[in-house]
């Protein structure tokens, strides 16, 4: 169990690259009317993979699903993305129902903020 959680703390230390700064990916998201976006989902996927150790996430799916369900899919791919973060974290948050209802109204850019945000507790950042 002590191994466990070392090799757990030690993971998070070694994965820099999963944290990224908040505010920048807001404003390339808006200076790119939303495209920089897809990138996001494509890191955020492969952040939380890398957090739940499984693949249970794939950009391509997303991407297809995405686009053949007219963004339907996407709402629901938010909602357990938040989820699946809440579970990582070990908190008993609502951060799914709250990207839930974000995406719902439009405002994704501040459901995938709240989200890495999330992500870069995990990986032991707190900056924006």
């Amino acid at each position: 169990m002590v191994n466990e959680i070392t090799s757990l703390t030690e993971r998070q230390k070694n994965n820099p690259d999963m944290v990224r700064n908040v505010f920048l990916d807001i404003l390339f998201t808006l200076i790119t009317c939303g495209l920089f976006n897809i990138y996001i989902q494509y890191c955020q996927i492969i952040s939380i993979n890398d957090m739940l150790q499984e693949e249970r996430y794939s950009f391509l799916k997303w991407f297809i699903f995405s686009i053949i369900s007219c963004g339907l899919y996407h709402i629901y791919h938010e909602y357990v993305k938040g989820e699946d973060i809440d579970k990582c974290l070990g908190i008993s948050g609502n951060t799914g129902v709250v990207c839930l209802l974000l995406t719902i109204f439009g405002l994704s850019i501040i459901a995938d903020a709240i989200q890495q945000k999330h992500i870069n507790e995990y990986y032991g950042e707190n900056r924006p």
